[in-house]
């Protein structure tokens, strides 16, 4: 995932920053829906900071409450009406408009979140998956 990422941050000349935490517990997801949903955030990252000076998308990672956190944190022109988030559709996107729907969705269907973080500048969503208690839980799936 970072390669992939990273990848398309180097050709769009946007600085990489990585905030990990160390080990983080298993979490309950599908590793191709969240796939998915980290290329959707950085994606709309990258295309809201086209025309912006300073370019850096900011991955972290933290442990909260018994859920794992993924924040993707940009430098780009921020969210005009955050109240029309997350619906299918959008007037005004550069894609479909599904892009964020599509991805809460998919988190929510095993149990997890997508959360947009008001910021004055630029733009903050977290991934929140709940965090597996016991190793031996995943061997029985």
């Amino acid at each position: 995932m970072r390669v992939l990422i990273e990848t398309v941050g180097q050709e769009q000349q946007i600085a990489m920053q990585w905030e990990e935490t160390g080990k983080l517990p298993l979490v309950w997801a599908d590793r191709y829906g969240l796939m998915q949903v980290f290329l959707n955030l950085a994606k709309n990252s990258i295309r809201a900071m086209e025309g912006v000076a300073t370019r850096r998308l900011t991955i972290g990672t933290a442990v909260q409450n018994g859920s794992v956190i993924v924040r993707f944190e940009d430098t780009g022109t921020g969210i005009a009406d955050p109240q029309s988030l997350f619906r299918p559709f959008q007037k005004d996107a550069k894609a479909t408009g599904l892009g964020l729907y599509v991805s809460r969705a998919l988190l929510k269907s095993f149990g997890g979140d997508l959360v947009y973080e008001h910021r004055d500048r630029g733009c903050c969503f977290h991934v929140v998956l709940e965090a597996v208690s016991d190793a031996d839980e995943c061997a029985n799936v």
